[in-house]
């Protein structure tokens, strides 16, 4: 039997040894899941809601364990653990608990030609789904698709990160604790190829957060079952700030949207789009502000950035800098690593001629954030939207008439105006990116979409009435000029539709007559 070792980045202290989940033993794991299931999904969409409540004060209840843990294994300040993770947790249990019952139920389209018949839809469980999640939130992103895919009626095989298992061995424990039924969520413990043989065992969906190269892999491996799936990939997000920006304010902005996690955000400020005329201002402010950052182990919250949780990324960090480097970028703060080599100095680099280098074209995903600048609004929507990633852009400005005008210009998934970041955790707004940032959309009901399978159902209004269809066999001559004559009531002019009126009606008539149909 393998084991995972569960470290702590900002000492390197192990955490715990786990057991890996065997791959031979998947199948049996869903077999168990689908039972689960059939009764799950049973179960009223107001009792699943319930059932979140309840988690709910189980979540509240155990979140200073939770808290340290998180920013033990994870590498966080416990203040970033507690308001970035278990918060909004609890919002998202709270929103889909009031939400869901609603949303998940029948719902009727209006019809508007056929008055005599009527159209549902009927929202049903995908059934299985494989969620496959990060290391960067260990507990909110799988806990927020862990909760729609329960309250959906859905069972979850859920593979948490190999970096940050025992968060997610927690989420598997609260969850029960909170009166899961047995098998609902099964939790696995492993590295790429366990998330590779989840996919083949052909689940009904798919949920994948995580890098794009990993993505692609994910896709192709769904693609040969024909699984559907929800990918959420990477960011190169950029901000725009407006020349009449306040500029205490969009520094501000600028260091938690680039800074929170250490930068290891994939809607992280990675781009800074500065007014040319306000450029020299706004970097020394954020620079100032850079520098006061206090980097270290999350003692009693006396710290803002924690370590590098991924060794393999510090590599990329150096990569980016050294190139922007070598294309004339200056280097205005940070740059280097502490002599333990577990963190990377606030950075931030300035320069014209970085916009084409990785630093400022590639996910970074770390403490490092990059300025240009913009002489108009459209030069600052061509080079916000001159990246193959689409997930976030924000725009800093006293003038938000403007700023909703550019907003609608950028290709992105969400934009926010005079913040950054944050709307990821929110359970009322979706969330989700264009281009190689992914497709498919996490929380807010178009997130709770993605966890079921939409029936259509259509039916006679009036159950004692009923006629057979104008449109069936035998056809005739006077079903082809009936038809033709209706065409003519899609015309705009009013005048035109009542002339056809009466020899649609009385054709109508003998049509009906000669066929016999009613």
């Amino acid at each position: 039997m393998s084991t995972l070792r569960s470290k702590n980045p900002a000492t390197g202290e192990v955490i715990q040894e786990i057991e890996t989940t065997p791959i031979e033993s998947l199948a049996e794991i869903y077999s168990r899941a689908q039972s689960a299931q059939k009764y799950w999904g049973s179960v009223s969409l107001r009792k699943r809601a319930q059932y979140l409540l309840d988690l709910r004060e189980v979540l509240v209840q155990r979140a200073d364990e939770l808290i340290d843990l998180i920013s033990k294994e994870n590498g966080k300040p416990q203040f970033e653990a507690m308001a970035n993770e278990i918060i909004p947790s609890a919002d998202l249990l709270t929103y889909f608990a009031k939400k869901a019952p609603r949303v998940l139920r029948d719902h009727r389209i209006p019809m508007v030609l056929m008055k005599h018949r009527r159209s549902d839809l009927n929202y049903w469980p995908v059934g299985v789904v494989a969620i496959i999640s990060p290391w960067n939130y260990p507990f909110l992103l799988p806990f927020a698709d862990i909760v729609m895919a329960l309250v959906a009626g859905n069972a979850v095989i859920f593979k948490p990160s190999e970096i940050t298992p025992c968060v997610g061995l927690r989420i598997q424990d609260i969850c029960n604790e909170a009166g899961l039924p047995p098998f609902v969520l099964q939790t696995v413990i492993g590295e790429g190829l366990l998330g590779a043989a989840l996919i083949d065992h052909k689940p009904g969906k798919v949920f994948f957060t995580g890098s794009v190269v990993t993505g692609r892999k994910v896709m192709e491996a769904a693609a040969k079952h024909l699984v559907p799936v929800n990918l959420e990939l990477g960011g190169k997000d950029a901000m725009i700030v407006m020349p009449d920006a306040d500029l205490d304010y969009a520094t501000s902005a600028a260091l938690w949207g680039s800074m929170s996690n250490s930068g290891q955000v994939c809607a992280s400020v990675e781009r800074i789009l500065v007014h040319e005329r306000i450029q020299e201002r706004f970097v020394e402010l954020l620079k100032a502000k850079l520098q006061r950052l206090r980097q270290g182990p999350s003692l009693n919250g006396q710290n803002d950035l924690g370590p590098i949780t991924l060794e393999k990324q510090k590599s990329i960090y150096t990569q980016q800098i050294e190139e922007a480097k070598s294309h004339g970028a200056k280097l205005e703060t940070g740059g280097e690593f502490t002599p333990d080599h577990r963190y990377l100095a606030p950075t931030l680099v300035t320069g014209h001629r970085i916009e084409d280098t990785s630093i400022y074209q590639e996910e970074t995903f770390g403490p490092v954030a990059a300025i240009t600048t913009f002489k108009s609004v459209s030069e600052a929507i061509e080079k916000a939207n001159h990246n193959r990633y689409g997930l976030l852009a924000s725009i800093i400005t006293k003038n938000v008439p403007l700023a909703e005008e550019m907003a609608r210009q950028l290709a992105v998934g969400t934009v926010t105006i005079n913040e950054v970041l944050y709307t990821a955790g929110l359970g009322e707004t979706p969330w989700g990116g264009v281009k190689d940032s992914g497709f498919g959309r996490t929380h807010s009901e178009a997130g709770l979409y993605e966890f079921v399978n939409v029936r259509h159902i259509h039916k006679p209004r009036v159950n004692s009435i009923y006629f057979k269809s104008l449109w069936w066999f035998p056809y005739s001559n006077y079903q082809f000029i009936t038809f033709r004559l209706f065409l003519n009531l899609y015309r705009q002019s009013w005048i035109d539709k009542l002339k056809v009126f009466p020899h649609l009606l009385w054709n109508l008539v003998q049509m009906l007559k000669r066929e016999k149909r009613l």
